[in-house]
């Protein structure tokens, strides 16, 4: 095991199950301050954790998620490897396993409070959404710092991510509304709609469209399941966010919100037009001589509002992967391909998860990849119907919540960040950590 290399190390255990706690809930301020800083975090994590579980024998009783997740982490070092690729990035990709295994380990003895976690998440969600707004209408957040992207950036400052953010953790927030103020007076009704629609603004003065969407999909699904106790309030709090809308927006930002809905019902077609052009040497070479007919074929001014280039991208994605199916082009090698073929527009990664997890493991990768999702869905619908039938209230709510997050993380329809970036990678390594924690039997045998 990892954790026997700390066997030298000898400390009162229960001096380490505080900042083990601790660190956990407090993920959310490393996203703000950075990549390095949430590596670093890992990196704690990880070692106290091992310090801690020096002494203990702990056995997973569901070893298949971390079986399954572990041969996707070698299926990307062996593409590296035939790519000749990134080789130690590769490498270091295993520290999100270690991560995610020492991290279970710990939960699995239940020395995490998952109150503290999500009360943690839930108070930073509000704080970043009253500073998006506060910003909105000031021009600089709370710290006097001035948004320099399209919309309000609150503390991330340069980078166009606030909405995701909200997005990412919302949900946690809204488990803590609804159980805070759990007792139906009109009082408590107001307040849960307001606190709701705050969250709800912030994503949108973010400028964010995809997380704005994705946000109201999914919490109007989370409404209609607990339709008798939720769904008014959710209700409720569209209302608000429409009066701030029609009120204080302007017609350019309402302008691009109806934008990504005519872009959606393109972006297949000018995907498939994008993979069609680059199979066509002769066509992608006249393109390419004449950049008036590039913007002609590719990005006329309507066209490029519409889905801001993410079709060209993925275009591009389908033919790469197509020259290199089963094993992919190995770990973060988008762009060096994306220019060896010449292509256009080239990015750093394809705008979308499954995308960009077959381009870089191939089919290979890819199945493995939706196998474990396929077994940590149906393994999250049968805790929630045992939950359900024994009256857990609370660890059915959680675990919904973060279902909900996870099938957020994987829905297929959206353009996203890389997969592999440090943020989204170490996101939903967390949600992962907390759905697989619920749908472990040892876990279960604990709550009766």
């Amino acid at each position: 095991m990892i954790y026997v290399l700390f066997m030298p190390f000898q400390y009162n255990l229960t001096k380490l199950i505080v900042p083990l706690n601790w660190l956990f809930a407090l993920f959310p301020i490393s996203f703000i301050l950075g990549n390095l800083i949430i590596n670093l975090h890992i990196v704690l994590i990880v070692i106290i954790g091992c310090i801690y579980l020096n002494k203990k024998k702990v056995k997973l009783s569901e070893k298949y998620p971390i079986l399954i997740f572990f041969i996707f982490c070698v299926i990307l070092i062996i593409s590296s490897f035939y790519n000749q690729a990134n080789i130690e990035k590769s490498f270091l990709f295993l520290r999100v396993f270690i991560f995610y295994y020492i991290a279970l380990l710990l939960l699995k003895e239940k020395e995490f409070n998952f109150e503290i976690v999500f009360t943690i998440f839930s108070i930073i969600v509000i704080i970043i959404s009253f500073d998006l707004i506060f910003q909105y209408f000031t021009g600089y957040n709370i710290i006097g710092l001035e948004s320099q992207v399209i919309g309000a950036s609150s503390f991330f400052y340069d980078e166009s991510v606030a909405g995701s953010f909200l997005q990412s953790f919302g949900f946690f927030s809204i488990y803590k509304i609804f159980i805070k103020f759990e007792k139906k007076t009109t009082k408590n009704e107001i307040i849960k709609s307001l606190l709701i629609s705050i969250i709800s603004i912030g994503i949108f003065v973010s400028s964010q469209r995809m997380p704005m969407i994705i946000w109201i999909l999914f919490l109007t699904f989370y409404g209609m399941v607990f339709y008798k106790s939720k769904l008014k309030c959710i209700l409720f709090s569209y209302i608000i966010l429409s009066f701030f809308i029609i009120s204080f927006s302007s017609t350019l930002e309402q302008k691009r919100y109806f934008s990504f809905f005519e872009n959606a019902k393109a972006i297949f077609d000018r995907s498939i037009m994008v993979y069609k052009t680059n199979k066509d040497k002769k066509k992608l070479e006249e393109v390419k001589i004449d950049l008036k007919e590039q913007s002609l074929l590719f990005f006329t001014a309507g066209d490029f509002v519409k889905g801001s280039g993410h079709a060209n991208l993925f275009g591009n994605a389908m033919f790469i992967w197509e020259k290199n199916k089963f094993l992919g082009i190995g770990y973060k090698n988008f762009y060096i391909k994306c220019a060896e073929y010449k292509l256009l527009r080239c990015s750093t990664h394809p705008h979308n998860y499954y995308l960009d997890i077959l381009v870089t493991g191939g089919l290979l990768g890819l199945m493995v990849l939706i196998i474990y999702l396929f077994f940590i869905t149906l393994r999250s619908l049968q805790y929630l119907k045992i939950y359900y039938n024994n009256k857990e209230r609370k660890n059915f709510n959680q675990l919904f919540i973060l279902l909900i997050n996870f099938l957020i993380i994987f829905f297929p329809f959206k353009s996203s960040g890389s997969f592999f970036s440090t943020a989204n990678i170490t996101y939903t390594m967390i949600i992962l950590i907390l759905l697989n924690s619920y749908i472990d039997k040892k876990f279960f045998k604990k709550l009766n």
